[in-house]
């Protein structure tokens, strides 16, 4: 992943704590068990990495996505 941010000048550190918007904590919390999120993969993945600090599961098998715990 490093090198996807050095070769856009982007420091890979400014993700590590990313924090999902407000309006998605509601979302998360109507989700049922086991449900799946579809990330696009548009931008630098701050929203993706926000996701799995939250403790949900990730599956980079299928392309990406999310499952809660």
């Amino acid at each position: 992943m490093s090198e996807y941010f050095e070769a856009r000048g982007v420091s890979e550190e400014t993700y590590e704590n990313a924090v999902l918007a407000p309006y998605f904590e509601e979302i998360f919390q109507s989700l049922k068990p086991n449900a799946r999120i579809l990330d696009f993969g548009c931008g630098f993945g701050q929203t993706l990495q926000a996701i799995k600090n939250k403790s949900f599961a990730w599956n980079k098998q299928l392309g990406g996505g999310a499952i809660p715990l």
